[in-house]
């Protein structure tokens, strides 16, 4: 593998200039005001545990995080680019899944992590069988739903709704992001831009979802 060697998987991309991406690049800044929101918000929460706390303000670094790995594949479009890019999204997705089967679910540390054994033993499956680009998310995707669900039954019937709502965007936006390639000759800006847009107001309502237990 190259580090340097270019990617061009997206609509907007044709060439493998610097900020080839112009739409791609500036619609990262969604992750980086969700950032701002989040963090304003968390600066005045009183947590009920340290822990809780701590989480909180992991997932709202990671929402930052991502942000610039996104705003550095999109302006290089490189193969160690594109790795700045997946890491933090692929540790939010882990982490989410553990918070949410330890803090919605109400259970034991065990289950939580045995969760994450059950999510990427799914993800290398998929993998194999040549779903790998986006393994990860539709196990995201399936997760929240699964969740969603039994929290309700739970009666924790806020989650089950903020999971539900969130679901929701999340398979809009993934659509989109599926549909980039498919409409380059009638769009040539493509639709992953509002990949991005959709996924910070998501990540937004993940991570309001996870310090008030409510969207509001």
């Amino acid at each position: 593998m190259i580090l340097n060697e270019s990617i061009d998987i997206y609509c907007e991309r044709v060439s493998s200039d610097i900020f080839a991406e112009p739409i791609n690049f500036i619609t990262n800044f969604a992750f980086i005001i969700v950032y701002i929101l989040l963090y304003r918000r968390y600066k005045k929460r009183v947590f009920n545990s340290k822990v809780e706390q701590y989480y909180s303000l992991i997932l709202i670094l990671l929402i930052l995080f991502i942000g610039f790995g996104s705003l550095l594949f999109h302006l290089l479009g490189t193969v160690l680019s594109a790795i700045t890019d997946v890491v933090p999204i692929m540790i939010f997705i882990i982490l989410y899944l553990y918070l949410s089967v330890k803090f919605f679910l109400n259970c034991s540390q065990r289950a939580a992590i045995f969760s994450i054994g059950i999510f990427l033993i799914f993800n290398t499956l998929l993998t194999a069988l040549g779903v790998e680009e986006i393994a990860s998310y539709l196990l995201a995707l399936f997760s929240m739903l699964l969740i969603s669900i039994l929290t309700y039954k739970k009666k924790e019937y806020d989650i089950s709704l903020g999971l539900l709502i969130a679901s929701f965007i999340f398979t809009i936006s993934l659509s989109l992001r599926q549909m980039d390639l498919l409409y380059c000759a009638h769009l040539e800006i493509g639709t992953h831009w509002l990949w991005h847009i959709l996924n910070s107001i998501l990540l937004y309502m993940l991570v309001i979802l996870f310090m008030d237990r409510k969207l509001k």
